[in-house]
């Protein structure tokens, strides 16, 4: 299976032929075809009777196109360095107070097991359980055609007679096992046709019902070979099998209706049987789709009569999808398989979602793999495996279909057989099918679909014989009508829970549990953007601890636009919150034709540039910023003066643990000072005949009053002063620096402490007296003030503070309630402005 592009037009290859895709249905299939391209396409496809060994490796299978991120090799995955993940069949519990039922699960609940656990063996085909055969005839069971209550009229002479359906079925088959394969090939093809509508007369007339695929199938048969082999193996060979029903099912099937977690269980030879009822439209009610009253409008279609007669579109890709459902009939009947397969329909009650905006739980290195090369199915062994199902499992793989989901249940057909028992699928639901083997191979897409050969499937089985492939299906929603919906919260949260009821593990008792390989989920015709559906099963894999492989299916661009955003995740240190709340806030971008990623990294580098860049730069905020994080409710008490608007003109600023209700006004005065010129900047240390004193004690500024007389300790307190107004006069003379100030006015005023400082005509000298003295700050967070002159004053406070009026964190830390401060309003940018490294760029 190759679904990689061919990027070099030049390469010659000698049968089968790369063709690049662009995205469509839900996938990527090809929306048009280079003449080279049809060329390579109406070559002769490989022979579906041809030896299992013909095959002739694809030059390009080796092309490594572009990655990000894990290895393959650095993947957990299945057999190779984990154990089995799917829950085992319990054997003590092999018989079971119904009859119907069979083995069961402690895992899975509501398990039937209609094969007897006990007949497993290799190169054996397993018994059915039970041994008698159990006849169910309800709303809750399948409706199988060998029931003694399927009734089906038959017209003798002028009466309407009610005969057993599976009598009808039976007379009319037969005959097929035994036609003359040197008459005519469309005659031989019209009596399949026939016999098919001796029991499903009143679908004469339709368009599905005409067969028309089929015959132009058969009559392309024209090699005696060919032809010899359909009409005397495969054909008799898949009568056979369907005639088997009552022998091969004795159990009662049920359905996997919405709203209920179930599993079944039935053998690869069983679901062969099925699927050969299903060739030949034995089951019954399962055609009037159009009814109001229909009994199964609600599941798929499983009768193969709109796949045998739509030639309404891609005529050729259709022919090639019938010939692999016939090699894959033609392997089971030469060789049966012996394995078993399990599916699992998993609901998840609302009560055990996640709460996206409040997850907590950081993004983590390590853990994604984007690559424009290989496919999920080969390149993803090991692995979860994730089809982009329809809510109606399979799609249109009975129909046109020809897309991601349809291609694989075409190249294994046993999946097919889960659209027989499998309801639609609810927001709430997604569907796991265990142990399901891969039988052809293929290339292209949609209309470029072709054959490739018959696969040899080597996946180790685990102790109950099922193959280690699991494939998830999961349905998108379809945004095809209005793309920018699916920004919307709603839409992001159903696609989020979505992915998280498929990625985590079936089994809770697992240590290690495998990686999830999956792609452009939900994109192409139903409109999704694989930017965002990346970010959705990135979340959903980091909240269930599954690994993501993400397969973009040649989108170089994605791959390393999805790099730098995962990138810039971990090194914002944001978790799954921050990702969530930033996605939500994209609906209401001012650019229409901003991308997500665009976006993101707007977002991100902008509020880094406001926080200067370094390791400090969550330490201030604005005081809209803190409005805003507080519900409006209250303004900051660790308020920040740098590069707030209305703030400018303050001297100094310090941040202090006080709530507005014990809001302190507070005057200080000086008249002694010693500066030291260091690096263009004076430090000053104020003595101790200051009135004001400040503290820093456990990362929370205080201030306190001793008798008038403020006491500033040089051991907490570092102020900084730039000199920018003229007026003030820096004089250097035998490393002794004088700075003098001629009435200087300084008015300082922070609003939410109600702290007014207010120094008149303060004439300073300021005389360095030890160059070896500085004052040092305790835990390095910034606070920063502005003078009415221009001169800075900058203060060092623990960076773990916390307020108690908003429970917001300085110093790097999300805040109280979970956000991080990168999720600020837009209008934090007007705090500082010193530009930092685009991390979407580095």
């Amino acid at each position: 299976m190759k679904h990689a592009c061919d990027k070099d037009s030049s390469v010659q290859e000698p049968a089968t032929k790369r063709i690049k895709m662009t995205h469509n249905q839900d996938y990527g299939v090809a929306s048009s075809t280079t003449e080279s391209q049809m060329e390579s396409f109406n070559e002769e496809s490989p022979d579906m009777f041809a030896e299992y060994d013909d095959f002739v490796p694809d030059p390009h299978s080796g092309d490594a196109g572009v990655s990000r991120g894990l290895t393959i090799q650095e993947l957990p995955r299945t057999d190779i360095s984990v154990g089995s993940q799917y829950p085992p069949l319990q054997l003590t519990s092999h018989r079971p107070k119904s009859p119907e039922n069979g083995a069961t699960s402690p895992l899975l609940p509501s398990h039937t097991v209609l094969v007897d656990l006990n007949s497993l063996r290799e190169n054996r085909v397993p018994s059915p359980y039970p041994k008698e055969r159990v006849d169910k005839w309800d709303a809750s069971h399948v409706r199988l055609p060998w029931s003694s209550s399927s009734r089906y009229p038959v017209t003798i002479g002028n009466r309407e007679q009610l005969f057993q359906r599976w009598d009808v079925i039976t007379e009319a088959l037969s005959p097929l096992k035994s036609l003359d394969w040197t008459l005519d090939s469309k005659v031989l093809a019209i009596k399949i046709k026939d016999a098919i509508m001796k029991y499903n007369k009143r679908y004469v007339d339709e368009f599905s019902w005409r067969f028309v695929m089929l015959i132009e199938f058969l009559e392309d048969l024209e090699d005696d070979t060919e032809k010899q082999a359909f009409y005397t193996r495969i054909l008799p060979g898949m009568v056979e099998l369907c005639l088997q029903g009552p022998k091969a099912i004795t159990g009662a099937l049920p359905l996997l209706v919405a709203d209920k977690s179930a599993s079944i269980t039935l053998s690869q030879h069983q679901i062969s049987v099925l699927l050969a009822n299903a060739f030949f439209c034995t089951f019954p009610r399962r055609n009037s789709t159009n009814k109001r009253d229909f009994e199964y409008k609600f599941y798929p279609d499983i009768n193969f009569n709109r796949m045998l007669s739509n030639n309404s579109r891609r005529a050729e890709a259709q022919l090639e999808k019938i010939k692999t459902i016939l090699a894959y009939f033609r392997r089971v009947i030469e060789s049966p398989p012996t394995g078993l397969v399990t599916f699992t329909r998993q609901t998840v009650p609302e009560s055990e979602f996640i709460d996206w905006s409040k997850d907590t739980t950081p993004i983590p290195d390590n853990f994604v793999r984007l690559s424009s090369a290989g496919v999920i199915e080969t390149e993803g062994k090991g692995m979860l495996q994730v089809d982009f199902a329809n809510k109606k499992i399979g799609g249109g793989v009975l129909g046109l279909g020809l897309v991601q989901e349809e291609i694989r249940f075409t190249i294994c057909p046993e999946l097919i057989i889960s659209r027989l028992f499998t309801e639609k699928l609810m927001a709430n639901e997604v569907v796991f099918m265990h142990g399901a083997e891969q039988y052809s191979r293929h290339t292209g897409y949609g209309d470029t679909y072709r054959f490739d050969g018959m696969h040899t499937d080597t996946v180790p089985r685990d102790m109950h014989m099922r193959r280690n492939t699991t494939i998830l299906a999961m349905d998108a929603v379809s945004f095809s009508r209005d793309k920018e919906v699916q920004y919307e919260a709603k839409f992001i949260e159903r696609e989020l829970n979505k992915a998280y009821i498929g990625f985590r593990p079936l089994n809770p008792n697992l240590k290690r549990i495998n990686a999830v390989a999956t792609g452009n989920w939900g994109c192409g015709a139903f409109g999704g953007d694989p930017q965002l559906k990346f970010l959705i099963q990135l979340l959903a894999g980091i909240v269930t601890d599954r690994k993501v492989c993400y397969f973009t299916f040649g989108e170089e661009g994605l791959v390393t636009q999805g790099w730098k955003a995962y990138q810039s995740f971990i090194e914002n240190e944001l978790n799954v919150s921050d990702v969530y709340n930033l996605i939500i806030r994209f609906k209401d971008r001012e650019d229409p034709k901003q991308t997500l990623f665009e976006f993101l990294e707007e977002k991100i580098s902008g509020n880094e540039s406001q926080n200067g860049g370094d390791t400090s730069r969550y330490d201030v905020d604005t005081d809209e910023e803190e409005e805003k994080t507080a519900d409006h409710t209250k303004k900051s008490a660790n308020q920040n003066m740098a590069g707030n608007e209305e703030s400018k003109k303050s001297a100094n600023a310090w941040s202090t643990n006080a709530a507005p209700e014990c809001s302190k006004q507070t005057s200080l005065a000086g008249d002694k000072s010693e500066q030291v010129k260091e690096s263009g900047e004076v430090r000053v240390k104020v003595e101790d005949d200051v009135e004001a004193v400040s503290r820093m004690e456990e990362g929370r500024a205080q201030i306190k009053r001793e008798d008038l007389d403020t006491k500033i300790k040089k051991e907490d307190l570092d102020i900084k002063i730039k000199t920018e107004d003229p007026d003030i006069k820096i004089k250097q003379e035998d490393l002794n620096t004088k700075v003098k100030t001629e009435d200087l006015d300084i008015k300082i005023k922070q609003e939410d402490l109600d702290i007014k400082i207010k120094t008149e005509d303060i004439s300073k000298t300021i005389k360095q007296e030890d160059t070896s003295t500085t004052s040092n700050l305790t835990n390095g967070a910034k606070i920063v003030g502005e003078s009415k002159n221009g001169a800075k004053i900058g203060s060092q406070q623990n960076s773990g503070d916390e307020t108690k009026q908003n429970g917001g964190k300085s110093g790097g830390d999300t805040v109280k309630n979970g956000a991080n401060p990168l999720l600020a309003d837009d209008n934090g940018k007007k705090a500082a402005q010193t530009k930092i490294t685009d991390f979407f760029k580095k």
